[in-house]
């Protein structure tokens, strides 16, 4: 089926037999030269009046290091846009200042993928642990029959203090195949608490992707105060060129970008998130492999 309006087009692709699988066009085949990563902030107690929040988000206390299941539930939702998802009135605790994202897909160039010392201009100018949390995850696709080790390099600030933490975390799914997707787990990488308010590069982050599988790696940063009103938010992966190599062995997996930054997933709450949802989701929207 194809759909044409004026000179451009959208073209739909289905492939044959009884489970056939309709994919969008649109998205490229991956390449290690393409790299995208999806970002989503929030401003946190930077935040004026109501959406405000420090210790605690939407369920109970958050630590912005994931370092425990309770975080990891409450930033996944938050990374998703609501951290209260299966809200009304409630607040979303994402996304609550003019300065942040929303699941916006961010392009890597040469070596680099994200930003750098960027700036933060809040006038609540609440600063230490709550001043504000971004969310970065990149989907790694192994696209070989054996598991792969490779080691990333990770920009993080840290806005100081046991809940302003920074860390690089990594999602794996059940299975290999999108569709046989019933869940997941997750593991601390790299982590750093109760560290003083600064900009950190951190070399030799030593990932494993199993074969013929997609991993989500998450990386978290908290902002840091420079002066009245001015925070700076630093969140990159880099050393590109190392991890994502010609032989396209490993690569940002194109189909599972696009479902992060636009799949709406259901029954989600504010005490419960399921990464793995978004993997029968992308075989649905993209194609299933």
């Amino acid at each position: 089926m194809s759909l044409t309006s004026g000179a451009s087009g959208l073209t739909r692709v289905v492939t044959a037999g009884a489970a056939a699988a309709v994919r969008d066009a649109l998205v490229p085949d991956d390449a290690w030269n393409l790299v995208g990563s999806v970002v989503t902030s929030d401003s946190r107690q930077n935040i004026y009046g109501d959406g405000e929040w420090a210790t605690e988000s939407a369920w109970t206390t958050y630590y912005n290091t994931w370092e425990n299941a309770n975080s990891r539930t409450q930033g996944w939702n938050m990374f998703m846009g609501d951290g209260y998802p299966n809200g009304t009135s409630q607040t979303k605790w994402s996304n609550g200042s003019a300065s942040n994202e929303h699941r916006q897909i961010e392009w890597g160039n040469e070596k680099r993928m994200g930003f750098q010392y960027r700036d933060r201009f809040e006038w609540d100018n609440n600063t230490g642990n709550y001043s504000g949390c971004t969310w970065r995850c990149l989907p790694i696709r192994n696209t070989t029959s054996s598991s792969i080790t490779r080691d990333i390099s990770v920009t993080r600030t840290g806005s100081g203090g046991s809940y302003g933490g920074h860390g690089t975390i990594l999602y794996t799914p059940s299975s290999g195949k999108y569709s046989a997707v019933t869940s997941g787990t997750w593991a601390v990488v790299n982590s750093a608490s109760s560290t003083s308010e600064s900009h950190y590069n951190i070399t030799g982050v030593s990932i494993t992707i199993p074969a013929n599988t997609t991993v989500l790696l998450m990386n978290v940063s908290g902002w840091y105060y420079r002066t009245t009103y001015w925070f700076k938010d630093s969140n990159m992966f880099y050393n590109l060129q190392a991890f994502f190599t010609e032989d396209n062995s490993l690569v940002c997996d194109l189909r599972m970008l696009d479902a992060m930054a636009t799949i709406r997933i259901e029954g989600e709450t504010s005490s419960s998130s399921n990464p793995w949802k978004l993997y029968p989701q992308c075989a649905l929207k993209h194609g299933d492999r």
